[in-house]
C-alpha cells in the first residue's frame, strides 16, 4: 500500500515517482512518417549516468520502468542498464519497433514483465509504407521469438498507431494480433501537433493532411470501428484489445475534431502526477507531450520533481486547462485505488 502515491493524485505535489519513461537513445533504425528521430544525439546519458539516476529514482518510489526511444535495442549496452534497474527490484516495460528484437530477445527478455512492438499495418505493403523501410518480416519473426520462448517470457504486446495509412486495416491488424501469438493489442492516434517524436530537434512534423483522415475517411472510419465493436466483443471483454469501445471511438473523434466535425475528446489524464519521461540527453518532461522543465544533469531529482513550474502544470492538466492536453492522442490515468495498491 502506498499512501504516498494515493496523494500524488490527489494533489500538484509529488511525494514519489512511481513511474517513469526512459529514453535510452533518441537513434532509431526505422524511418517513420510519423516520427522525426533518426541519429542518436550527442551526449546521450552515459551508463554511469544512468547507474546515478536509478539510485536516485529508488529513492523516489519507482516501481515501474519503461524504455522508450528512438529505438532502445540501438543501444549496445541496453543489457547493462536493464541489469541496473533489476538490481532495484522495478517492473521494466520495453517500447520497441522491433527490428532487433529477435537478435536481442535471448540477451534482453529475463528483464521484461512486457514487450511493446510497433506494428502499423496488417501487411508488409502497409507497415513498410508507413516505417521507411522493409521491416514487417523481421518484426514478426521476433515476435514469434518471443512468444516461442519457453524459458517463461514477458507480455508480448502489439501497438498500433492509427491513421490515414491503415485506418482500414484496424479488423485485420487484430486478427495479425491473434495470429502471431500476441496476448494483446493497443491503439493510439496519430499525433500531428506537438513537438514530440523528435520534431523539436529535428524539426520534420508530418504533413497534417498525409496523416490524418478527410471527413469522409472519418465517417468510414467510424463505421469500421462500430463493426469491430460488435465482431471482436469478446476480445474487448477479455483485454486482448486494451482500449475499451468508448476509448476506440475517440479516436475516431479526434480526426473528426482535425475535420472541424465535433469537439475533441475529453480526456482524463494524471501522468504529471504519477510519471515523467527522461529523454536520452537527461531533460524531464511532465509526459510525452509537454515541454521540458528541467534537466537531472543541472539539477537533482528531488529539487526539479515539485518546482512551482511543474506544480502548476499538473494543476492544469487535473482541470484540463493544459493547452496541449485538448488535443492529446496518449492518456495515462492511474485510479486513486491503483495508486494506494501501488498497482503500476
Amino acid at each position: 500500500m502506498s499512501i504516498n502515491a494515493f496523494l500524488n493524485t490527489i494533489s500538484n505535489s509529488a511525494r514519489i515517482l512511481p513511474i517513469v519513461i526512459l529514453y535510452v537513445t533518441e537513434g532509431c533504425n526505422l524511418k517513420c512518417i510519423t516520427c522525426s528521430y533518426r541519429d542518436a544525439l550527442p551526449g546521450e546519458l552515459s551508463l554511469q549516468e544512468i547507474i546515478e539516476l536509478a539510485g536516485q529514482l529508488h529513492d523516489f518510489g519507482l516501481k515501474h520502468i519503461v524504455y522508450s526511444g528512438g529505438e532502445p535495442l540501438l543501444r549496445r549496452d541496453f543489457k547493462d542498464i536493464c541489469g541496473i534497474f533489476k538490481q532495484h527490484g522495478v517492473k521494466q516495460s520495453l517500447l520497441t519497433n522491433g527490428l532487433l528484437l529477435e537478435k536481442r530477445f535471448n540477451d534482453i527478455f529475463e528483464y521484461f514483465h512486457e514487450i511493446i512492438v510497433s506494428i502499423d499495418g496488417a501487411n508488409a505493403e502497409t507497415h513498410n509504407r508507413i516505417r521507411g523501410i522493409s521491416s514487417f518480416d523481421r518484426i514478426l519473426k521476433g515476435i514469434s521469438k518471443a512468444v516461442k520462448n519457453k524459458k517463461g517470457r514477458p507480455v508480448v504486446s502489439i501497438r498500433t498507431v492509427i491513421q490515414k495509412n491503415n485506418f482500414r486495416e484496424l479488423p485485420g491488424l487484430i486478427d495479425l494480433a491473434k495470429s502471431n501469438g500476441a496476448d494483446r493489442i493497443s491503439f493510439l492516434s496519430a499525433d500531428v501537433a506537438s513537438n514530440a517524436f523528435g520534431r523539436e530537434i529535428n524539426g520534420a512534423a508530418p504533413d497534417e493532411t498525409d496523416i490524418s483522415l478527410s471527413a469522409v475517411e472519418v465517417e468510414k472510419f467510424r463505421e469500421i470501428v462500430n463493426n469491430v465493436i460488435i465482431k471482436y466483443s469478446g476480445d474487448f471483454y477479455s483485454g486482448f484489445i486494451s482500449e475499451s469501445p468508448q476509448k476506440l471511438l475517440k479516436l475516431v473523434d479526434y480526426y473528426g475534431a482535425l475535420r472541424g466535425m465535433n469537439e475533441f475528446p475529453k480526456i482524463f489524464c494524471n501522468a504529471p502526477m504519477v510519471s515523467a519521461v527522461i529523454t536520452s540527453t537527461g531533460n524531464i518532461h511532465p509526459c510525452f507531450f509537454i515541454e521540458s522543465y528541467g534537466s537531472i544533469r543541472k539539477t537533482d531529482l528531488e529539487a526539479l520533481i515539485n518546482t512551482d513550474e511543474i506544480k502548476q502544470v499538473r494543476k492544469d492538466v487535473r482541470n484540463f486547462m493544459h493547452p496541449r492536453c485538448k488535443t492529446c492522442v496518449c492518456t495515462m490515468n492511474i485510479s486513486k485505488k491503483n495508486a494506494l495498491f501501488s498497482r503500476f
